[in-house]
């Protein structure tokens, strides 16, 4: 009879035989979700709007939903101790590229109708179409209502908005899954610190990966289109100019005189 081991005991007991640390990942970032909350490892309710007092309760409402965004990253592999039957199961992670375009097409939907006006401009429906590091305010609005090229600038924020929300998240559960190793119970399980470790590398390896795309992305908003696009608006600043000085001394004065032999 097969006995599947997905995740530990409450809290940290003894583990399971032959239970492979990779499973109890997903304990660690419940565990350290709830450390930094102020909270018991184990607990597993939600935490409301008005009690929020740290980001991971504002990125993550309950262990839970950290504990899904933890596993679809990084993936998870449980064991079984059984004689007849698939001794491991895994679960592929997909990294954080596929979560970056889901976050793109949010946050471009998010903008598209602020902009048209179709949201208001409130706090909260600017606070979906942005990020922490990359918060949208009423004048980025107003100022992309009055773009001619509108569109491409609200996918090209879209998108930067989008990268940056998704590295805060990875930022934020790497710093999770590090509070969490520290809990003694996991400090004291040798299978479970090399679990963390290996996610955290994994982690890390994704948010150097991201970190370069980013600034990969920002070298290339300085290409051929963003000059052609600044020179044009120095061109049409400069048509705009006025040239205040008079050529001819005391022209005015001599107008007003009048010109003596002929038609004033």
């Amino acid at each position: 009879m097969a006995s599947t081991f997905p995740t530990w005991p409450a809290p940290f007991s003894a583990a399971p035989p032959r239970a492979t640390g990779r499973s109890r990942a997903c304990a660690v970032t419940r565990a350290g979700y709830n450390l930094v909350n102020g909270r018991s490892v184990t607990d597993t309710s939600s935490i409301a709007a008005a009690s929020c007092a740290s980001l991971s309760c504002q990125t993550w409402t309950s262990p839970q939903q950290a504990t899904e965004w933890a596993t679809r990253v990084l993936g998870e592999q449980v064991q079984r101790t059984c004689d007849a039957c698939t001794k491991t199961e895994t679960v592929p992670g997909v990294g954080l590229t596929p979560l970056i375009q889901e976050e793109y097409e949010a946050k471009l939907e998010a903008l598209q109708e602020l902009v048209s006006g179709t949201r208001n401009t409130t706090f909260e429906n600017l606070r979906a179409a942005g990020s922490t590091s990359l918060p949208i305010t009423r004048g980025v609005i107003e100022a992309l209502r009055d773009e001619p090229d509108q569109d491409l600038l609200a996918r090209r924020l879209a998108s930067e908005v989008a990268l940056a929300s998704v590295l805060e998240k990875a930022l934020l559960l790497q710093r999770t899954l590090l509070t969490g190793k520290k809990e003694p119970n996991v400090a004291a399980n040798q299978l479970a610190v090399e679990a963390v470790n290996h996610e955290s590398d994994t982690l890390d390896q994704e948010i150097r990966n991201l970190k370069t795309e980013l600034e990969l992305r920002r070298e290339l908003a300085n290409n051929s289109p963003m000059a052609i696009i600044q020179r044009h608006g120095t061109r049409a600043a400069g048509s705009r100019g006025i040239y205040e000085g008079d050529p001819i001394p005391d022209r005015l004065d001599r107008l007003q005189k009048g010109n003596p032999g002929g038609n004033p």
